[in-house]
């Protein structure tokens, strides 16, 4: 298992798209960052709800992870290069496995960059205009290590869903469609179901105070509960599909 999940993340790490990718996140995390912290009164920026949301800018990695996760199954569809893999290893449980779990790291990956830019130029920003920082300690760790364990989470949930779809165009349009206008639909129309969308559950895990989210430990439990689904329904469907 070792040497299939080593496999996994030498073609995350080995593919043109995983830097395009990583590039495109460092664009916006940057763009959004910017924009926020420069073009907001530092009234509105003192208060301490706002540097929790400015700060979090670099959760956005979350979407960058999920495609890097949906790629890394698609692709190999795609190209064909599923069936030496199922070949290789006829365990097809080890291998969407494998991808599952590389996909968790390769997430880990996007998020310390994804947040460690965020935080950097984030904190930069309130220290240059002048802003006292308004977050307590524990505020930051929630903030932090909430934010990477979503994003890991988000990897696996994005390879869960290309295991589901295979279809790489349809993957990637399907996983924005969820995340860009079915999520934010639910949440303003019935709150009540839309807050256990996966982006609005890491909104809770990181500590954010939106009405209607649910506590952060709660967020937590259903990302996992979403990669659970996900990674299992991708299995299931698998093990009883030919490989085309």
């Amino acid at each position: 298992m070792i040497a299939q999940i080593k496999a996994e993340l030498l073609k995350v790490r080995s593919t043109r798209t995983t830097a395009g990718l990583l590039l495109g996140m460092v664009a916006l995390i940057l763009l959004f960052v910017l924009l926020t912290g420069l073009l907001s009164s530092v009234a509105s920026l003192s208060s301490a709800e706002n540097q929790r949301q400015l700060l979090s800018i670099g959760a956005l990695a979350g979407v960058f992870s999920a495609l890097a996760g949906v790629l890394l199954v698609t692709s190999e569809y795609r190209y064909g290069t599923i069936r030496p893999t199922i070949l290789f290893t006829p365990s097809r449980s080890r291998v969407i496995g494998a991808k599952v779990l590389a996909a968790t790291l390769a997430g880990v990956g996007f998020g310390i960059v994804g947040e460690a830019l965020g935080w950097a130029i984030g904190y930069a920003i309130l220290s240059g205009r002048g802003i006292t920082f308004a977050l307590n300690s524990g505020d930051c760790v929630q903030l932090a290590l909430g934010g990477l364990a979503g994003i890991a989470l988000w990897g696996a949930m994005g390879a869960g869903l290309g295991t589901l779809l295979r279809n790489q165009v349809g993957g990637v349009i399907t996983l924005l469609a969820w995340g860009f206008v079915v999520s934010p639909l639910l949440f303003g129309l019935v709150p009540s179901v839309g807050r256990f969308m996966p982006s609005y559950a890491q909104d809770s895990l990181i500590g954010l105070t939106t009405n209607h989210l649910l506590p952060p430990a709660a967020g937590g439990i259903v990302l996992v509960a979403w990669t659970a689904l996900l990674a299992s329904a991708g299995l299931a469907l698998t093990a009883r599909r030919d490989v085309t």
